[in-house]
């Protein structure tokens, strides 16, 4: 069995990189290490150093002979440093044609593709559900929901099989403050780690939905053997975490008692941003299943073991 992992060397692919290879699948990583952590790709994987951007559709076909699934992770982020709105859409929305294209050709098995909660374009108060009209409010969601409609498209024009996950906030061991999404986890456990008061920005009372790294790979995995073809899921916990309470939770992992420090608000204050995972347990009986206390000792024993 092969697949194919497009984003192989970010956080949440290497992840999903050392589950197929625990399920005995071989795997080719396609990743050009830009906010990737090449060296963290498991030695066992075949890894293909390059951009999406620059790989055309022939060459796909190569890279996915034999696969029975490709997982496309890859994308350029809303707010890493540097990206212009050329590349993204180069890399989100014509390379993902490119590699969705070729998977209709190869025929195989399901394209996996992770689309995000920017889709939806949403700040609350209510849950962002799959049935609501997405209205993107940044480029980066706009690419990922164009990435939606192609795969739909090549779906009904050329028989592609595709699922979609649209992940809310994924954190676990391994995550790194490079790249896109300045994970509040990761970048206040650091601190913590270092003897310093953690950081919340606003009155704390912003919410988000939290989902363990295990736990979005066992919904990449129920997506890829789904019976269900063409569907579009939330990977999401459900339930709201307030910046407040989540930093409470990481004192008491942490052991610490330093008080937090209130810093000015940013965009974020007075949102509640948080998925209904109803759907992926109705189609894919899926559901998260580490507790944020759980998955937070895990997060944190990583980086002082």
């Amino acid at each position: 069995m092969k697949a194919v992992v497009t984003g192989g060397a970010g956080f949440i692919g290497r992840a999903l990189v050392e589950s197929l290879l625990d399920s005995g699948f071989d795997v080719l990583v396609v990743d050009s290490g830009d906010t990737g952590q090449l060296g963290e790709v498991p030695p066992s994987a075949e890894l293909v150093e390059r951009d999406i951007g620059g790989i055309e559709v022939t060459e796909w076909l190569d890279l996915m002979s034999g696969a029975e699934f490709v997982f496309h992770l890859a994308a350029r982020k809303y707010n890493t440093p540097g990206v212009t709105p050329t590349e993204i859409l180069d890399t989100n929305v014509a390379a993902t044609w490119k590699i969705a294209e070729a998977a209709a050709t190869a025929r195989v098995k399901r394209l996996v593709f992770t689309s995000s909660l920017y889709a939806y374009g949403g700040l609350g108060p209510d849950a962002m559900q799959e049935s609501q009209v997405p209205l993107p409010t940044t480029l980066y969601g706009a690419s990922k929901l164009m990435g939606e409609h192609m795969l739909r498209t090549l779906g009904k024009t050329s028989g592609l099989s595709w699922g979609c996950a649209r992940l809310f906030f994924i954190y676990g061991p391994g995550q790194h403050a490079e790249g896109g999404y300045k994970s509040v986890i990761v970048s206040n456990f650091g601190r913590l780690n270092e003897g310093l008061a953690p950081i919340i920005r606003g009155d704390g009372q912003q919410s988000l939905d939290y989902v363990y790294v295990s736990d979005a790979i066992a919904g990449l995995m129920a997506l890829a053997n789904a019976e269900l073809n063409g569907i579009t899921v939330n990977i999401s916990s459900g339930v709201p975490s307030t910046i407040e309470s989540l930093t409470g939770l990481m004192q008491q992992t942490a052991g610490t008692s330093l008080p937090p420090e209130y810093v000015d608000a940013d965009w974020t204050q007075g949102t509640r941003r948080f998925g209904d995972p109803a759907l992926a347990a109705n189609q894919l009986s899926w559901s998260a299943a580490v507790p944020l206390e759980a998955g937070l000792a895990q997060t944190w024993s990583s980086l002082t073991t």
